[in-house]
């Protein structure tokens, strides 16, 4: 049977929040489960304390943001971020980001910091007045596996399809060779990175503002996080 925690975590997960603002929290959990908290949204903010204590052990906390005390699902800073930030239909600042989450605005910093090192936000151009424009990447894939089976074949084919794809210019769209080729991701990167560190082709990063976010996923993310869109050809012929 379910639990009260578990029941008010489900009606906010139908609103898809992973925190509300306290009088809206009341909202949306509505007065049976209000009741059953044994609060009312007018209460002291102590007793809803209390109360969140009591019958959702560790599941929930306050937390004050800018002028607004919210209710959130115990979770690291960083969840919140990476929740509104996929939202972002394209770039958006620090600023907008910032708006309107359960912390204060060091917690913001902090947590966004992380988002960057990891990668799973990047930078991708600057404002006239240097404010930065970050763009929602997602996690980074796993390091790849080494590809055992690589062989010379794999190289000429690699070659061939950057050939029928240039149609005679020097670069081609790293996502749209691999699709071209069709080899599962793996055969696909390690091929890739070979022919890098043998210095026959050169990666380069491109902008990323003009792909869909499948091209991105599709592009080539290195161990380091940078992401590369396009690649030239400099050495001989496989």
């Amino acid at each position: 049977m379910d639990t009260l925690a578990d029941l008010i975590t489900q009606r906010l997960e139908a609103k898809e929040k992973l925190f509300a603002a306290r009088g809206e929290f009341f909202k949306i959990i509505g007065a049976p489960l209000t009741r059953r908290l044994g609060v009312t949204p007018t209460d002291p903010l102590a007793r809803l304390t209390e109360a969140l204590r009591t019958h959702c052990p560790e599941r929930f906390r306050l937390a004050q943001g800018g002028r607004t005390i919210y209710v959130a699902l115990n979770l690291p800073d960083e969840a919140f971020l990476r929740a509104k930030a996929r939202k972002f239909p394209a770039l958006f600042t620090p600023a907008q980001l910032a708006l309107n989450l359960p912390m204060a605005k060091p917690q913001v910093a902090f947590a966004l910091t992380q988002l960057l090192e990891s990668g799973e936000v990047t930078c991708v151009a600057l404002r006239a007045d240097f404010t930065p424009l970050l763009r929602w990447i997602g996690a980074r894939p796993p390091p790849a596996v080494p590809h055992q089976s690589a062989t010379p074949e794999d190289d000429r084919a690699f070659h061939q399809a950057f050939l029928e794809l240039g149609q005679g210019r020097n670069f081609v769209a790293i996502h749209r060779l691999r699709s071209q080729l069709g080899w599962e991701r793996t055969r696909f990167d390690q091929t890739l990175i070979r022919l890098r560190a043998a210095e026959r082709i050169l990666l380069n990063m491109g902008d990323p503002t003009r792909l869909s976010r499948a091209e991105l996923d599709n592009a080539f993310q290195d161990d380091n996080g940078m992401r590369y869109l396009t690649l030239n050809w400099l050495g001989s012929t496989p």
